[in-house]
């Protein structure tokens, strides 16, 4: 994490940090931004490193319409977005409750899926998810560290670069039969998705 957070911070002509807990605004601004940056990306696409499957706990509690089971969706490692179930016909639907928290309704009578989780460990992380999840940290800190504009700019158009060949990749392993890890025709979660679904 701080690796990457100073890489960042030396796209911006900066100086590294030593930790996330450094007693300096930089640090104090890769802190806040570095969780949510990640987890941002790794919910946008279905990175193989962070793909999962898990076999759901069925709760007692019955949905009050429409679907006729609800299932606790995992928290270790904690479910960022459900790609699938076991089969693809199979219709389900991810909402949030204020007892039970995230749940998936479903009629199918058991639940298995297929689903993007929250890595931690940087060691998992893919080299161009990293390349990007640099660029993008660098993109947030851009105006906060240097109040330059025109270097946000500059970094967000090489984050659309990197998010581009990212996809073009994505499309290569599609045509050579490798289709087990998409979700939209483009790979990435479309902007109106439920980002939890």
């Amino acid at each position: 994490e701080v690796s990457i957070c100073s890489n960042a911070l030396r796209l911006l002509g900066d100086d590294p940090i030593t930790s996330l807990t450094d007693d300096s605004e930089r640090a104090r601004l890769c802190n806040s931004l570095y969780s949510d940056a990640r987890d941002y990306l790794l919910r946008a696409h279905p990175w193989n490193f962070a793909i999962t499957r898990a076999s759901l706990a069925q709760l007692s509690d019955t949905p009050s319409y429409e679907y006729a089971y609800q299932y606790a969706l995992p928290n270790n490692p904690y479910c960022l977005r459900v790609l699938s179930m076991e089969y693809e016909d199979y219709v389900f639907k991810i909402e949030h409750y204020t007892t039970q928290g995230r749940v998936l309704l479903t009629d199918e009578s058991t639940a298995k899926i297929k689903y993007i989780a929250q890595v931690t460990d940087t060691q998992q992380f893919d080299a161009m998810f990293t390349d990007l999840l640099t660029t993008k940290l660098a993109v947030d800190l851009a105006y906060p560290v240097t109040n330059s504009v025109n270097l946000q700019g500059q970094l967000q158009n090489a984050y659309i670069r990197i998010k581009e060949l990212t996809e073009a990749l994505h499309e290569e392993r599609k045509r050579a039969g490798h289709n087990d890890h998409y979700t939209t025709p483009s790979g990435w979660a479309m902007p109106n998705e439920n980002p939890d679904a």
